[in-house]
C-alpha cells in the first residue's frame, strides 16, 4: 500500500477552515546539507565521499588559477568511491533545476563509463539510490 501524505502549512491568522499552503521547497544548499549529514552518519565501511567544490562564484584571478590547476566544469556535486574501485556520482538540484550543457556532457560520460549517476532534487530519491548502490546501510529508512 503506497500512502502519500500531503504536508501543508496552516496560518495562524486565517480561519479554522483552511487548506493550508505547501512549505517552500528546500534550496540546493539545504538539500545538499541534509544528504551529507545522512551520509556521514550511515555510510558503509570502506566507502569514502567528497564534495567537488567547483561551482561557487569566484573572482577572476582565483577562477583562472583553478582552471589552470584542472578544475573542469560540469562535474557532479558528490563523488563516492567504494571497494574494488566502484564510483558513484550525485548531482543535486533545487526544485525545477536543470543540468547545464557541461553537466549533461559529464553525466553522459559517467553513465557510459559504467559509473552510478543520479541527478535529483528529492532527498528520499537520493538516499534510496545510495542504499541501492551499497553506499549507505540498507536498514535505514527515510520518514
Amino acid at each position: 500500500m503506497n500512502l502519500q501524505v500531503s504536508v501543508r502549512q496552516l496560518s495562524l491568522f486565517n480561519s479554522r477552515r483552511q487548506r493550508g499552503t505547501r512549505p517552500p521547497a528546500p534550496s540546493e544548499y539545504q538539500l545538499h546539507c541534509a544528504v551529507v549529514d545522512t551520509v556521514r552518519r550511515w555510510i558503509m565501511p570502506h566507502w569514502i565521499f567528497t564534495h567537488i567544490a567547483s561551482g561557487e562564484k569566484r573572482d577572476q584571478v582565483t577562477a583562472a588559477r583553478l582552471k589552470r590547476m584542472g578544475v573542469t566544469a560540469g562535474f557532479p556535486d558528490l563523488m563516492f568511491i567504494g571497494p574494488c574501485g566502484q564510483m558513484c556520482w550525485i548531482e543535486l538540484k533545487a526544485r525545477a533545476g536543470r543540468l547545464g550543457d557541461a553537466q549533461a556532457a559529464v553525466a553522459a560520460h559517467l553513465v557510459a563509463a559504467g559509473h552510478g549517476y543520479l541527478c535529483s532534487d528529492d532527498y528520499r530519491d537520493v538516499i534510496e539510490t545510495l542504499k541501492a548502490w551499497g553506499v549507505l546501510r540498507a536498514g535505514i529508512s527515510v520518514q
